[in-house]
């Protein structure tokens, strides 16, 4: 099963896992950890590694980083840029978290493709989709 970790800003990466958890029910190989306003990056770096060691049962590890750029991200690309058994995906809502968790089943880079292939009908126009349906 291939873990998934959800780093962020403050507690948005909670959130999301929990409530993924009230749809999708609580897993084992889902983790979230945040970063605080006072909280020291070379710790928060220490945290990741420890997760990721913690979910990785074989199958590797799934990272959602909640922004490009950001510090969550950022330690995360350092420490596994070159490592194969750690993706990393930023900008994820809770659809695709969602997606991750019910297909975790999957190999790695199998989930990491179908979640990129699905991403952009995560983010939808509501008001024009249902205006282009009533057409």
């Amino acid at each position: 099963m291939t873990g998934i970790l959800i780093v962020s800003h403050y507690t948005l990466g909670e959130s999301v896992r929990d409530t993924a958890s009230l749809i999708v029910g609580a897993r084992d190989n889902v983790m979230a950890l945040s970063l605080n306003k006072n909280d020291k990056a070379e710790l928060f770096g220490e945290k990741i590694r420890a997760a990721v060691e913690k979910l990785d049962t074989g199958s590797g590890v799934l990272i959602f980083a909640d922004m490009f750029g950001g510090t969550p991200c950022n330690l995360c690309v350092a420490q596994y840029l070159n490592n194969e058994k750690v993706r990393i995906i930023t900008g994820f809502n809770l659809p695709i978290v969602l997606d991750a968790i019910m297909h975790s089943g999957k190999p790695l880079d199998e989930l990491t493709k179908l979640l990129m292939e699905k991403r952009e009908k995560t983010i939808v126009d509501a008001k024009d989709f249902i205006k282009k349906k009533a057409v």
